[in-house]
């Protein structure tokens, strides 16, 4: 709640309008509403985001080898690693830059400002304290190829480290780390890691990142580079890069990039890019690019893409792409593509005829 809004709430006290007690509960309410969404964090990997002037949000902002352009007001903490950050806005909390590029283009921060490895340009405004470890100290360029800053919550590794168990609330790695324990509520990986078993809340892959592991457990992936796992569990992935692993369990997978796995286990899956897989159960399957299957099992399956599967059994079928079966049993077809198969039941068929391979 900021200086407006408070003294709108004790001038409504004064003028009978509403009781110190109300008043009390509404500042509470409004207070612990600003806590709840300043612990929201949304983090951007690779791209460019704008918050626009006029525009307030209330949510931490993490960025990744990306650019940040502040022209409006952030109620939360900024964090930035190997980015550009332009502040022509408000940042209402503290601002924490690692190897990357700070630009005063007339904005503010309420908070800190801490600036690890990075430059800056323009004229800083920082209400809090304004600590800086710059490229221009000698001993900290010779140091900076191989270096590690943490804190109770954080930690970011520059440079090769070895690391038996690691507990952090976030953990960034952007050089090559290998550990045989992870636990973390968000790993932003930029760098090569190497871990036996990881669990995360969020786990981010840039590009060039590289993630080899037995076991990974977490609530959600978003991988752009390499993923590799004996045992991938997690809510949900959104994957533009390469996974390669023998066994995934997920509730929903996005895919726009490539996946080679064993078996594959969930509810639904979104597939853009390519899926090599063993067997695919899912309770609804969307195919828009290309899935190779010995066997498939859903509920639903829409395929707009091109499929080969050996055994195909599900209860309903949408097909306006290209599906080669070898066994293909649904309830219901509808298709205005082309299936071809050397086996086919099905209960009602509309549109084009399955093509029998003899």
């Amino acid at each position: 709640m900021d200086k407006a809004e408070l003294r709108q709430v004790l001038e409504a006290v004064e003028r009978g309008e509403i009781s110190p007690e109300d008043a009390e509960k509404l500042i509470e309410a409004i207070y612990n509403k600003e806590n709840e969404e300043k612990s929201k964090e949304e983090e951007f990997v690779e791209v460019t985001e704008e918050i626009e002037e006029n525009k307030e949000i209330h949510r931490n902002i993490s960025m990744t080898n990306g650019k940040l352009i502040i022209k409006g007001k952030v109620n939360g903490d900024v964090f930035v690693v190997n980015s550009i950050v332009k502040i022509y806005g408000i940042i209402n909390g503290d601002l924490n830059a690692v190897r990357s590029k700070i630009i005063w283009a007339g904005g503010k921060v309420e908070g800190d400002v801490n600036s690890i490895l990075s430059k800056e340009e323009g004229t800083p405004n920082v209400s809090g304290k304004h600590n800086v470890i710059a490229f221009e100290v000698p001993f900290v360029e010779k140091l900076s190829k191989k270096m590690t800053f943490k804190s109770d919550e954080e930690i970011f590794i520059e440079g090769e480290e070895k690391i038996e168990f690691l507990k952090k609330e976030k953990v960034i790695v952007n050089g090559k780390l290998s550990a045989v324990s992870i636990e973390c509520d968000k790993l932003i990986l930029t760098g090569t890691l190497g871990v036996v078993d990881l669990r995360a809340d969020d786990v981010v892959i840039s590009k060039n990142g590289i993630l080899a592991s037995e076991r990974i457990e977490a609530e959600r992936i978003v991988n752009n580079g390499e993923c590799n796992s004996k045992i991938l569990e997690t809510e949900r992935i959104t994957n533009s890069g390469a996974i390669k692993t023998d066994e995934i369990k997920c509730e929903s997978v996005e895919n726009s990039g490539a996946i080679i796995t064993n078996t594959c286990i969930g509810e639904e899956i979104d597939n853009k890019g390519s899926v090599e897989c063993q067997e695919l159960r899912f309770e609804e399957v969307s195919n828009r690019g290309k899935l190779k299957v010995e066997k498939l099992f859903a509920e639903k399956l829409n395929n707009s893409g091109e499929l080969q599967v050996k055994e195909l059994s599900l209860e309903e079928l949408y097909n306006t792409g290209q599906l080669n079966a070898k066994i293909l049993e649904s309830d219901y077809v509808e298709n205005k593509g082309k299936i071809i198969a050397e086996e086919f039941s099905c209960e009602e068929l509309k549109g084009n005829p399955i093509i029998k391979l003899d």
